[in-house]
């Protein structure tokens, strides 16, 4: 059997809409941006990093698997962009705040309001391109990840398929991969649930 080999392009997105809470749990819900009939006025820079793993799955490889960062979940900034195609809606919380986040959530929403995608990374890559040429981005980049370790984990609820991963900081990506109900409930991740529910009362979504 063959192993399944995943490829990851890495998308930095910035949007000028900001909304920000001192805590997650005591902030109350501002006005969602859904029909509120403004339109964030976005920046976007995309920078393409290639890599490729292949992530276990079954039982025995979820049950080993170890979230080697843990969420920071104190404070919180909220940023919104709207697709002007099909009317998605992308917002992230950077926490303790988007300019030092060391922990983001991540949620695409359909045009309907339906969570579609969920991603959160824990232990941010800062990268700074101050006095970079375009080309020197992406080496740069390369760089920034492989010096930190980081945690993400992805839920793509469309096709059911969520992975959880350790990659950088000079160590192989160790990955495990399964369905969202699987890895949603799985406790060395620190409920993503419950994530998903305080990011969508900090940013009003």
């Amino acid at each position: 059997m063959r192993a399944l080999v995943i490829s990851l392009i890495g998308i930095v997105a910035v949007a000028a809409c900001s909304k920000s809470a001192a805590t997650p749990a005591l902030a109350a819900a501002p006005t969602p941006a859904i029909g509120t009939g403004s339109t964030p006025t976005t920046a976007t820079i995309m920078v393409r990093v290639g890599d490729s793993f292949s992530p276990q799955r079954g039982p025995q490889a979820l049950k080993a698997f170890v979230a080697e960062v843990q969420p920071e979940e104190s404070g919180g900034e909220c940023t919104v962009l709207r697709t002007t195609g099909n009317g998605a809606l992308t917002v992230t919380a950077s926490y303790p705040s988007r300019t030092a986040a060391k922990s983001t959530v991540n949620v695409t929403f359909d045009s309907a309001g339906h969570v579609a995608r969920y991603g959160e990374t824990r232990g941010v890559v800062r990268l700074k391109t101050t006095g970079l040429k375009p080309e020197q981005v992406d080496s740069a980049r390369r760089a920034a990840e492989a010096a930190i370790r980081t945690t993400s984990v992805t839920f793509d609820y469309a096709i059911d398929q969520a992975i959880a991963m350790n990659r950088g900081g000079g160590k192989p990506t160790v990955a495990v991969i399964g369905t969202v109900r699987e890895l949603q409930n799985l406790e060395q991740l620190a409920s993503p649930v419950a994530r998903l529910e305080r990011m969508r009362k900090l940013c009003g979504v």
